[in-house]
């Protein structure tokens, strides 16, 4: 069950050459922490650089265990946090839960950024010099491109 639950997750997840994209579109709040939870262990597996979270419509509180896996990732598994998080927030709800917790993120060394849009969130990220590589997702534009399977 687990597994499946796993599998699940993953397909909100999509890896974008540099980048990578989590769309929560179609979860619920359960939905919500077990993509964080992928979300984490691809950072701990693969050493994210750069991603990005869109949020869809779902429950605002739900989106707390962003912080907690990554505080689990960054403390207890002694991970360090290098790198950039932009959240994108569908209502203002959801941009406060992103907004709050943004602090402790940073003092982990995330660099966590909240934007009202995908299209600002991606600016932010591929204007930064170390977007600026032949593999990045912003440089193919292949951002919003999902692959096979992805919701």
């Amino acid at each position: 069950m687990r597994k499946e639950g796993n599998l699940q997750a993953s397909r909100h997840i999509d890896e974008q050459g540099a980048l990578v994209v989590v769309d929560f579109r179609g979860c619920d709040s359960h939905g919500v922490s077990a993509v964080y939870q992928a979300f984490a262990l691809l950072c701990a597996r693969e050493g994210v650089r750069d991603a990005l979270l869109k949020a869809g419509n779902e429950d605002a509180d739900a989106h707390y265990a962003l912080r907690d896996t990554l505080v689990t990732l960054a403390r207890v598994v002694e991970i360090p946090l290098r790198f950039r998080l932009a959240l994108v927030a569908s209502s203002g709800p959801i941009e406060n839960a992103y907004r709050s917790m943004q602090r402790e993120l940073r003092s982990l060394g995330c660099d966590a950024r909240v934007f009202r849009t995908a299209s600002e969130a991606r600016q932010w990220l591929c204007d930064e010099p170390e977007m600026k590589r032949p593999d990045a997702a912003c440089a193919v534009g292949a951002f919003g491109k999902a692959r096979a399977g992805a919701v």
